[in-house]
């Protein structure tokens, strides 16, 4: 099982270390490119990637943990996918 995590930030960092422990895979990106992800993949260990939003989107479970302002970037160009859970995290601050 793979989780997504759209936004790197310290909500998507909380629920990636749950999801490691456990032993599942997280794929981290961000607006920036994977390219700026080395060293949080890194601090996670084996089971954290680092991927493109839409890579990030097409996993079993994806997080969306990104400032209200950004959703319609960070999600405009997700692939479609049937039974893709999403855990909308959104934050307004």
């Amino acid at each position: 099982m793979k989780f997504g995590m759209i936004g790197a930030g310290t909500v998507s960092q909380a629920i990636a270390g749950h999801v490691v422990k456990a032993g599942y895979e997280v794929v981290f990106s961000n607006s920036r490119g994977p390219q700026t992800l080395g060293a949080l993949v890194d601090a996670f260990g084996p089971n954290a990637s680092a991927g493109t939003v839409a890579e990030a989107g097409a996993a079993d479970f994806v997080v969306l943990a990104v400032h209200w302002t950004q959703i319609r970037d960070a999600v405009r160009n997700l692939p479609a996918r049937d039974g893709r859970i999403v855990i909308d995290s959104t934050n307004q601050c």
